[in-house]
């Protein structure tokens, strides 16, 4: 999945954490390939390599390894880690539970896109719906990128409209 469609959670939890900024909250949406960059950077984690056509959809040419920052264990392992960083910063149980939340949605919606997640570490089962596989199933993850964004941003704004009419109706 493209990294518009995580975005979505990121606005969406807004609403239901007003003392999270926005920044953080779209910053913990894309705690996964944040760290895949650095892994791979550091040589922690192979770069796949691979082409996308709309025809075949997406094809590894190289595929990767990527345990550390996509695998459904250590997902929420950082989900965790977050959660205890924003509690332990904003002294909040639901904003740290919703950011922990917001990290572990980027391993729900890659799970619908990609074939190729594993579970534990190297060796372990992969799993994932692997949409992207197909041309139609690409297409399709695509639409739905935009169709989250769209209803995450619709959140965030439908959140700070009521905010601004409780603020308008306390200074009456």
């Amino acid at each position: 999945m493209s990294g518009i469609g995580h975005l979505a959670a990121g606005f969406a939890a807004k609403p239901v954490t007003p003392k999270a900024p926005l920044w953080v909250l779209l910053a913990a949406t894309e705690t996964n390939d944040l760290l895949y960059f650095l892994f791979s950077s550091a040589g922690i984690e192979p770069k796949a390599t691979s082409t996308i056509d709309l025809n075949q959809g997406v094809k590894y040419l190289a595929p990767g390894s990527n345990p550390w920052s996509h695998g459904l264990f250590m997902s929420m392992v950082w989900s965790i880690l977050a959660a205890v960083i924003m509690y332990l910063f904003y002294r909040n149980r639901r904003t740290a539970f919703v950011i922990g939340l917001v990290v572990f949605s980027h391993w729900v919606l890659d799970f619908l896109m990609h074939s190729n997640l594993p579970i534990f570490f190297d060796g372990s089962p992969l799993v994932g719906l692997g949409l992207e596989n197909s041309g139609p199933g690409f297409i399709f993850m695509t639409v739905l990128d935009l169709v989250l964004l769209a209803g995450g941003a619709a959140i965030y704004l439908a959140g700070r409209k009521r905010t601004t009419l409780l603020a308008q109706e306390e200074q009456k």
